[in-house]
């Protein structure tokens, strides 16, 4: 791990710390308001938004990470001008496309997705879609170009302009209603930020006539008919699709109970664990574009170090998830307490899973994971709403947890085929071990102390207790100690 891979680490985890972790507050402060009924409904109508944005892309940011990183780290600088305005001119031509559509479904459907919810409101969310869709863009073009310290300069002030607004309109006790605006207003803030930061290629795009190679050009357009579909289909089954099963075959409230708990989970799984997941695609294709071994260690490497920084989440959530639940949410969204722990399991699940996606991605593998992503789509629909008719919340749920735990499972196999190596089972043994420890000296903790005590104990006892077990148990090889201490020196450098 070079001392640009740290730099860019550090920039990446910065503005994934600031986005999610405003996101979460922002999602407190919107669920305090509305409590579990219309916190289902507005959940609902940002997932229906926020796969819209998905299908408008449609793989396109992938490849802008993909081969924009590609192109870098074989020295093609040139061609990534060429490379941004075609993919720039697909991406509006299908958000075209899925604005069209968004408005006959929120035409014809009015009354059975969003009932109560005025029409104009819903164009709203459709002016949302229009401006998330090129920063989602913008996005993946600073992230190819490994230029993350504008991601981070992105992240605050887009992400703090939001939750200014959603504190605000909690304090003056908002109505859904508000929120949708609140939403819709980010949105121009997000696009209009992220345009400024990634200003320079449409400058160099201006200046250079550059054009995409015929071999560039056939892989790209390979990479893109399979990655629309995996990148579609793969977020539409990964994502909140229990928002929906749950508002149809069960209850609006029960909704509101999921959606609480996955914003705690997807937040902190993302926080934590994937501080790394920013990178994974640039940093995979940079190592494949050097040499195929560099990729294979590097996809080995990555999966143990998010499952190093995952299993502590698991251990404390199954002691604490109940102080959580009540210190954020209240008492009225107790019930969220289990939900949390099982969903906990699926999301650190998911992102064990990002560093093979990636390996595989490099490695022109897209078609065995549209395969994968199709298979586990299929089954996540049909689990979402088999489950939910059958077994309500507790259904849901379930199914979530064991498709995520089975679809990263199959991801890492695959992935460990096409490189010919194998995880470190034994290490990983002793990593779940060392989480395991300081989660047993929490639970008299959790028995005795308030929500807001216990949870600072008990982030004292696995601040200490966890590295210290883990260093102990031999869960870091000699390789990672000499990354931590040349991390830990540099921090140090940068506080005098």
């Amino acid at each position: 791990m070079t001392l640009r891979t740290l730099s860019n680490t550090a920039y990446s985890s910065f503005a994934l710390y600031i986005e999610y972790l405003f996101g979460l507050v922002a999602s407190i402060m919107i669920a305090r308001a509305l409590l579990p009924t219309d916190m289902g409904i507005y959940s609902l109508l940002v997932w229906i938004v926020s796969n819209a944005i998905v299908i408008a892309n449609a793989g396109i940011t992938m490849a802008a990470i993909k081969f924009i990183a590609e192109l870098r780290g074989s020295g093609r600088d040139d061609s990534t001008v060429a490379l941004v305005r075609r993919l720039r001119q697909m991406q509006r031509n299908m958000l075209l496309i899925v604005v069209v559509v968004l408005c006959a479904i929120f035409a014809f459907a009015h009354g059975r997705i969003a009932p109560g919810v005025d029409l104009w409101l819903l164009g709203l969310l459709i002016l949302s879609v229009a401006f998330r869709a090129p920063y989602m863009f913008n996005i993946a073009v600073l992230k190819g170009g490994q230029d993350f310290r504008s991601t981070a300069v992105v992240a605050v002030i887009g992400a703090g302009f939001n939750l200014a607004l959603v504190i605000l309109a909690w304090a003056k006790a908002a109505s859904l209603e508000t929120f949708v605006e609140v939403y819709a207003l980010s949105s121009v803030v997000f696009y209009l930020v992220s345009q400024w930061r990634a200003s320079r290629f449409a400058r160099i795009s201006a200046d250079v006539d550059a054009v995409l190679s015929p071999e560039l050009e056939t892989r790209m357009r390979h990479h893109l008919r399979v990655v629309a579909f995996t990148t579609v289909f793969g977020t539409i089954g990964s994502s909140e699709i229990e928002l929906l099963s749950l508002n149809i075959l069960s209850d609006a409230a029960h909704a509101g109970l999921f959606k609480v708990a996955n914003a705690v989970a997807s937040g902190v799984a993302l926080l934590l664990p994937g501080i790394l997941s920013a990178q994974l695609l640039p940093m995979m294709a940079s190592a494949q574009g050097r040499s195929q071994d560099e990729a294979n260690r590097r996809f080995i490497d990555m999966t143990v170090w998010l499952y190093v920084l995952g299993a502590p989440l698991i251990a404390a959530g199954a002691v604490f998830s109940d102080h959580v639940v009540e210190l954020l949410y209240g008492n009225a969204y107790a019930e969220a307490a289990p939900v949390l722990i099982v969903l906990l399991i699926a999301r650190v699940a998911s992102v064990l899973g990002q560093g093979a996606t990636a390996f595989l991605l490099s490695a022109d593998r897209q078609t065995a994971l549209m395969r994968l992503t199709l298979l586990f789509t299929g089954l996540r629909l049909a689990g979402a709403f088999a489950f939910t008719y059958a077994f309500g919340l507790t259904g849901a749920i379930l199914s979530t947890m064991v498709l995520a735990l089975l679809g990263s499972a199959v991801t890492i196999r695959l992935a460990m085929r096409v490189s010919a190596s194998g995880l470190p089972w034994a290490r990983l043994l002793r990593i779940s071990a060392a989480a395991a420890l300081p989660a047993l000296c929490c639970i008299p903790v959790a028995r005795s102390l308030s929500p807001l005590y216990g949870l600072l104990a008990g982030t004292v006892v696995f601040a200490i207790g966890y590295p210290l077990s883990i260093w102990l148990m031999r869960g870091l090889t000699k390789t990672d100690a000499d990354v931590v201490r040349m991390l830990a020196t540099k921090l140090r450098g940068r506080s005098r």
